[in-house]
């Protein structure tokens, strides 16, 4: 039988790239804040759906603002390898073999198409894996190592899309780095970023990470904090006759809370970048949404984490609202 643990690696256009056009610039910046110190190594899975392509123009941006390379993976999952031959008749071992290697020969041409559309001045190389693409995914990531997934938002087959399917939500759950899920054609530009922020360390990672990708696009930066009523009747002592005095306490939690929230968010920022702050009541997810529509947001950054465990932004309620609503990328920052 065929060794179905072995891996087949397909290297395009690796060696390309003029390193001596950064030799006049200090490690890891570029002159006029294009190139900041932030990813080094972005993984682009890709299944030969527009969606992948749409994650790779994310990619491709990224590392134009960041001097990253570039690594397409196009894994054949095995699983549908088997079930094809599963349902041939007069199978053999020939049989399994000839569709391995049809696998890999349509594998390889549409890395060869996903790599004509990164610019020359991008390093780039191509992996093609026989496996379950959930471990390659996250088995590859390891090994480059990358600090940066881009995987899109859908797929051909609608019960395995990258969203909602378990691909995607076991990567999203177990990757260690940064993931952007892209959903709509990316053009042009970042100009308008929006990060949900609740004073958590990974909210203002998040900031951290959205200034990076603001200053290099020239783009504008909101930082949103919504206060939840239930959230904060579970940190504050209300009664439950809730007398008027105690409405006005519960409000000047609210806002004092969303205000340390926001004092945290400048100290955080390096440099002089005007940040715009809101401030607004109501139920995270949906709030999140309709605030990314009034300022025409072209991208949300999140953090993987909350401060409440138990609602954290990836697993909980409200990253899970935001990811499976947006029509807008999505970039979740462990």
């Amino acid at each position: 039988m065929p060794n179905y643990n072995a891996k087949t690696i397909t290297r395009i256009r690796q060696n390309h790239f003029d390193a001596s056009l950064l030799r006049d610039y200090p490690k890891d910046t570029l002159e006029g804040g294009i190139f900041m110190k932030s990813y080094h190594h972005i993984l682009v899975p890709i299944d030969g759906s527009d969606y992948a392509k749409q994650a790779l123009q994310h990619a491709i941006d990224i590392a134009k603002l960041t001097g990253a390379s570039i690594t397409l993976l196009k894994v054949a999952n095995m699983a549908d390898i088997i079930n094809q031959f599963s349902q041939m008749e007069n199978t053999s071992e020939l049989t399994i073999d000839e569709l391995s290697a049809t696998a890999q020969a349509n594998s390889t041409g549409l890395l060869k198409e996903f790599a004509s559309l990164v610019p020359a001045s991008i390093p780039v190389q191509s992996l093609f894996e026989l496996s379950a693409p959930e471990v390659s995914i996250l088995q590859e990531q390891k090994a480059l190592p990358a600090d940066l997934i881009c995987m899109g938002r859908g797929s051909k087959q609608p019960l395995k899309n990258f969203l909602l399917g378990s691909v995607s939500t076991y990567v999203i759950t177990h990757a260690p780095c940064p993931i952007l899920l892209a959903h709509d054609e990316k053009k042009g530009p970042y100009r308008h970023i929006l990060v949900p922020v609740d004073g958590s360390e990974s909210s203002l990672q998040a900031l951290k990470q959205a200034e990076i990708l603001a200053k290099g696009d020239q783009a504008s930066l909101t930082v949103l904090y919504v206060a939840s009523i239930s959230d904060s009747l579970h940190d504050t002592a209300v009664p439950d006759t809730m007398e008027p005095h105690k409405l006005q306490e519960l409000a000047a939690h609210m806002r004092s809370k969303g205000h340390n929230a926001f004092l945290r968010c400048q100290e955080q920022l390096s440099s002089d970048l005007p940040l715009q702050c809101l401030y607004k009541i109501g139920s995270p997810g949906p709030v999140i949404l309709q605030t990314a529509a009034d300022i025409d947001t072209d991208l949300i950054v999140m953090g993987s984490r909350g401060l409440n465990r138990i609602q954290s932004v990836l697993l909980g309620s409200v990253g899970r609202y935001v990811a499976s609503h947006s029509g807008l990328p999505v970039l979740i920052i462990r």
